[in-house]
Parts: C-alpha cells; structure tokens; sequence
C-alpha cells in the first residue's frame, strides 16, 4: 500500500496547531517574509560556509536558523499548518517521509538540478528522488562505512596488521568473526566487534534493499533481515561483541566504550566515516595507532542528508541559487574539514586538502578509503519506517546480549512489534 499525504501530515496536525499557536490563514506561511531562510541542524552544516553564503547572498536577504530539538518535528507541524515555513530546510536521511508530500516542495528538476547531477554519487542523488523522479533532496553528506582497527594491537597479536591485508583478512563477516575469534585467543579482553547492534545495522547497510520498495509496499519476505540478525546473535553467542550494547544512547556505556578505544580493549568495530570526529576527540592519545580499510561484507552507507526547497518559496530560483552553491564540491570540501561531513560530491574528495595522510591514521589517506567504499555502495530504497523498524531489532537484540533473551522469542517478538506499528499505520491489513 502507498503512503497517502494524510498519513503523513495527520499526525502532525495536532502538533503544528499546539506548536504555532495559531492557524494557518491568521500566520505567514514563510518562516521570515522578505527573506530566504534555511532551517539546519547543529554540525549540519558548516559556518565558515554559511557564514560565506549570508554575504554572497546578501541581496536575496539570505538567513539562516539553526534549529534546536527535532527539525523532523518542527519541519511536519509548519508543514502541518502552512506557517512559518523555511524557504530551504535541511532533511535526513528519512527524507521518502516527504515523497507523498512532494506538493509541498519544489522539484530541483526544473530549476537546474539536471545539469549539476554528474557531479554528485549517483545513489545519493538517487535517493532524493521520488518513484516519479521528482528531486526533492539535493545531496549533502554521505556516511560509507568501513572497518576502523588498532595497527598497534594487530601486529601485537601476530595478526594482519597493514590495511590491505586487514581488507584480505576480513572479506566476509565469517573471516571478521574468524579473526575476531583469534584476536580474543591471542589478547584475552580485545575485541573488534562493538555489539549485536553494529553487526545487524551494517549488515543491513550492505543490502540492496531494506524493509519496502519504492512504492512503499512492505517486503515481508525478511530473507536479508534474517540473515542479519543471525549474524548479529552469532557474534553475540560467539562471545565476540565487546559488551558495549546500547552505546551510542546510554551515557555511562559511551563513557566506557571511550576508554576501551583509549585502552586499545575495542580494537576495532565497523562504522560510518562519521564517528573519526568522536574517535580523534575521545581518543587522542591514540593517534597514529589505528587504521580503516574497507567493512566485512562489502560497501555499505549510513547516514547523510539533503537540502529541500519547500513550496512556500516565494523565490525557487534564487533559493536554488543559494543551495547549489552551499553543497558545490568546493563547500563540500570545507563542510569535511570544518565539522566532518563526508562528501557526497567525488570532485570534493579530489581535494588534496583532504586526501593528504592522516596523522591520527598513521599518514595513511582515511578519507581516500571512505571515497573508494562510496563509488561501491549500491541504491537501496530508504522507507518512512525504516528507522523505526531497525530500532525495533536492534532493541531486541539489546534484549538478548543484554537481558539473556531467547533469540527466537526476540526475533517473534519484533517481528509482531513491527507489524503491529504497520498496521495501525494503515500499511498492512
């Protein structure tokens, strides 16, 4: 079944009204009349080229308003209400929320977005397109993930320690879990596996579809789910995860997964180019010891966004204008050095400023690595639900390498969570 706008924009209905306060007929239906304004998230886009953009555009009386809390939410109780819309507004990754919506915004198509496409990774430029091939979304960031390591403890476990041969090594997640295996053997207490969570959310990254197609009609032949999260509760009964479930959202578990990078006890994990900021910031004294080269299991992506052009624009072209410049490859550039949004633009990753050897990486070039995994990466249909449904398992999962549950009870038991939210969502009968 398709996603209808009313499934969209019911829900935040309720909350645009309490939000703004007011209707949509008493209330300007742009954000800032008489200006361009551009709703972002903190780190979503850099300052020095904003900062860059509001003298360049100066006469478009170009603003900018970084938006604190949810943009998600805020963006669907303006659309909600038609008031107080950006001109340009930032989306995530959960852009395919918007696609029943597209009225609402203007199609990149017409104003110039054709002739700039070649520059951008075709499945980034991709997923910013409708079925219809309406381009709502122009790129900005991607996340291709790789496999991050200790050189330092490798070569002290007699393992494979240069990155070629690490790659060699560990082509498959049986030959990851082999040497993860063989790393605990040698280094008791090391490990290269965070959690359950990281071997089913990058397993899931290397597919070539996830949860529906492009018509938003749910694939409920979960053959690639299954086989991912059978290799998350392998890893799990293996002992291979480093006991880090829940990291990313549980402070202390954070705070602890930092020291076991300081103490070389993580050794490696698999992630997105977008955690070498938290790596070099947590991990400092760590610097030249580690290592990337490309994931077990083949490319993958997690992450990244889009500049969208809502309807409300008084001004599309000149909008355009400002967006286009704000993701050329050469802002691009600086969005990576300044807060370390990885390119979506291969010309960006052509930067000598970017490609040269990284210290932290023992002069080897991270960032040629990350480009070489995203040429690889292949288009996968990225659905309203699909968040949701990912958190869904890796919650259960968290329930099995946390709380001891059955793996089969937690499996059923997400499978009925995930239909269940469908239903009530008007997506299965």
């Amino acid at each position: 079944m398709t996603l209808t706008r009313r499934r969209l924009l019911a829900g935040a209905g309720a909350l645009g009204a309490v939000a703004l306060g007011a209707s949509g007929c008493a209330s300007p239906a742009t954000a800032k009349p008489g200006s361009l304004t551009l709703w972002y998230t903190y780190n979503g886009l850099s300052d020095q080229v904003l900062t860059a953009a509001a003298e360049r555009f100066a006469a478009d009386r170009f603003v900018v308003s970084q938006v604190s809390g949810d943009l998600t939410q805020r963006l669907l109780a303006a659309l909600a209400g038609n008031a107080y819309v950006p001109d340009i507004t930032m989306i995530g990754d959960n852009i395919s929320r918007y696609f029943a919506d597209s009225d609402r915004f203007v199609d990149l198509g017409g104003l110039g977005a054709r002739e700039l496409a070649d520059r951008y990774l075709p499945w980034k430029w991709q997923a910013g397109a409708t079925p219809d091939g309406f381009q709502l979304g122009f790129p900005i960031d991607i996340g291709p993930a790789a496999l991050y390591y200790r050189e330092d403890v490798f070569a002290a476990a007699g393992l494979p320690s240069a990155p070629d041969d690490v790659a060699a090594a560990t082509g498959t997640w049986e030959a990851y879990f082999t040497l993860a295996d063989e790393l605990k053997r040698r280094l008791p207490g090391r490990y290269v596996i965070t959690d359950t969570k990281m071997v089913f959310t990058y397993a899931m990254a290397q597919q070539s579809r996830k949860y529906f197609d492009p018509e938003n009609r749910y694939l409920d032949d979960q053959t690639h789910v299954r086989t991912a999260w059978d290799r998350a509760v392998e890893a799990y009964q293996r002992r291979l995860t480093a006991g880090f479930a829940g990291s990313q959202s549980v402070s202390g578990q954070s705070v602890d997964r930092h020291a076991a990078w300081v103490g070389g006890q993580e050794a490696g994990f698999v992630n997105a180019s977008w955690i070498t900021g938290e790596l070099k910031q947590s991990a400092p004294d760590t610097a030249g010891k580690w290592r990337v080269c490309p994931p077990p299991g083949g490319p993958g992506n997690q992450g990244g966004s889009f500049l969208a052009i809502t309807s409300a624009c008084p001004d599309p072209q000149a909008a355009f204008a400002i967006l286009s410049w704000l993701q050329n490859p050469a802002n691009q550039t600086t969005n990576y050095l300044d807060i370390g949004l990885f390119p979506s633009s291969p010309e960006a990753v052509r930067d000598p400023r970017i490609t040269a050897g990284d210290p932290f990486f023992g002069g080897q070039s991270a960032v040629q690595v990350f480009a070489d995994i995203a040429d690889q990466v292949r288009y996968a249909y990225f659905s309203p639900w699909d968040i949701t449904i990912s958190d869904t398992y890796t919650d259960e999962l968290t329930n099995v390498e946390l709380g001891g549950k059955d793996p089969e009870r937690a499996w059923s038991d997400a499978r009925t969570r995930i239909e269940r939210l469908l239903r009530r969502q008007g997506v299965l009968s």
